[in-house]
């Protein structure tokens, strides 16, 4: 199995077609900007074909970086989906907090990409988007992305905050799958567990792979959420914290 630049030029231009449908046909904007934000990862990795595997290259650095940056930011979009599927109500008392949150996870992983010398390097093979230098390389089948990120909750024996997968694992964790379950958006959860990291585990046994693959299926898992039948299992009317919601 082999990805290519012209494949994700294709998958981008579906979900940019596919957003500017469901706009014009008047759908929520919690549904087609996720989606367009998505496929602006596919329209990236395009790009980064072009120079792929050329690590001096500029391009390729910066291409790198912008593949982190968008990723530091996906839980906003994520949760803008999570929340569509939760009462109105809710949504409207939580979102503020919700959103401040993932703003606060997005500066936790623009921390991690710091190179303060007393935090350390990350785990190189271990850790996701970590290796020696800026730098898209070719994984299994798609890209591999490598920064030198610092060691920032990199799971060493002496760290006592130690995660396995680093400080930007434990905080996208956080705000895109353990804060929607929170709020009672636990469907959608599932849904995305098993269109994102389940198959991306099954694909790839690189690390630095692991989130490209994941952001490829992510354009299917907004489409699926968008135009299937699946949306209207998703969405969830009780959780415990509701009735303090709906009171006036």
């Amino acid at each position: 199995m082999c990805w290519s630049g012209e494949a994700s030029a294709v998958l981008a231009t579906v979900g940019f077609g596919t957003a500017a449908y469901v706009a014009w046909k008047g759908e929520s904007k919690e549904l087609w900007i996720p989606l367009t934000y998505f496929a602006c990862m596919e329209l990236l990795q395009a790009a980064t074909y072009v120079y792929i595997n050329l690590c001096d290259a500029p391009p390729n650095q910066i291409l790198t970086l912008f593949g982190y940056l968008h990723i530091a930011f996906q839980p906003f979009f994520v949760n803008m989906v999570a929340m569509y599927f939760i009462p109105e109500e809710v949504k409207r008392k939580i979102s503020t907090v919700v959103y401040s949150i993932c703003a606060v996870g997005a500066l936790a992983m623009l921390v991690k990409m710091y190179p303060f010398a007393w935090a350390g390097k990350c785990i190189i093979g271990f850790e996701g988007f970590c290796g020696a230098e800026a730098c898209s390389v070719s994984g299994d089948w798609h890209i591999a992305w490598q920064l030198p990120l610092n060691g920032l909750m990199s799971d060493y024996p002496d760290n006592p905050f130690g995660f396995r997968y680093g400080l930007h694992g434990f905080t996208y964790i956080l705000t895109a799958f353990w804060m929607p379950i929170l709020y009672g958006s636990w469907r959608f959860v599932g849904f995305h567990y098993l269109v994102g990291p389940l198959i991306s585990d099954i694909l790839t046994s690189n690390p630095n792979e692991y989130a490209a693959v994941w952001c490829l299926f992510s354009i299917a898992l907004c489409v699926s959420v968008i135009k299937s039948p699946i949306r209207k299992y998703l969405h969830v009317q009780t959780w415990p914290y509701y009735r303090k919601a709906y009171a006036v």
